[in-house]
């Protein structure tokens, strides 16, 4: 694997939409990339600021070495309380990064996500039900110093909604957000193949329907919360989000 500078492989756009992979290669993780790099008003996104990933369980050593040497200071655990239980975070004990637990959704909810229909209703409910969860994330990153990496298990559904959030609030065009949410189709494309084989045949089709990301399923999601809150930051506001710590949110990427 190389020792933990040669895995620093984030690589970033030197110009807007130039194509380049904002993925880093932090082994055995497979959804991970930085939220740097992507066009907004003046230039592109910080990099080495604000980190997504899927479980950092999925971590070996040289992948753990290499997330340290990135500069991630805080880590934000997205899972339900039983998702934690049954596997443990490795950063749990505070040795490496600080380390919070920010369930985006509870068991109770997690367990009736099903009931919600098609995927796109299945994250407004996570919208709908949790903005003081919400909340409670925003509010780690915005006093946090240094690099804050957050995840969920596979980076891709709680990761997703708190990123897309993320860089609305530091001015990224919609359809620049999409694509950052479409990228996990890329990076976890072999993973899904796994998940899809291990399933049910006849449930095969609808489960790889549900593990893709869709750029229109994220832009939804922006469009019912301008249209229910007036924006991220209206939401924000109402689940009791100081326009301070909004305003140091947005403030990172810049």
């Amino acid at each position: 694997m190389g020792d933990a500078s040669s895995l620093l492989m984030g690589k970033y756009p030197a110009e807007p939409g130039d194509g380049a992979s904002r993925a880093l290669d932090w082994p055995d993780c497979q959804n991970t990339r930085d939220l740097g790099g992507l066009p907004r008003p003046g230039g592109v996104t910080r990099s080495g600021v604000l980190i997504r990933s899927d479980h950092l369980g999925h971590l070996t050593e040289p992948g753990r070495e290499a997330m340290k040497a990135y500069g991630v200071t805080t880590v934000i655990d997205l899972r339900s309380p039983s998702e934690v239980l049954s596997s443990p975070n490795p950063f749990a004990d505070g040795a490496v990064a600080e380390y919070i637990h920010s369930p985006l959704i509870d068991d109770a909810n997690m367990n009736k996500l099903g009931d919600a229909g098609d995927m796109l209703q299945r994250y407004l409910r996570i919208v709908d039900i949790g903005p003081r969860a919400f909340r409670k994330v925003f509010d780690a990153m915005a006093e946090s110093e240094g690099g804050v990496l957050f995840h969920c298990f596979a980076g891709k559904d709680r990761t997703g909604l708190v990123a897309a959030m993320l860089l609305a609030l530091a001015g990224v065009a919609p359809e620049h957000i999409a694509a950052d949410y479409a990228e996990t189709d890329e990076q976890l494309a072999n993973q899904y193949q796994v998940w899809i084989s291990e399933a049910e045949p006849d449930k095969r089709d609808a489960f790889r329907d549900e593990l893709q990301c869709p750029p229109n399923r994220i832009l939804g999601v922006l469009d019912h919360l301008q249209n229910r809150w007036g924006g991220i930051e209206g939401y924000l506001e109402a689940a009791g989000m100081t326009p301070e710590n909004i305003d140091r949110i947005g403030a990172k990427l810049a």
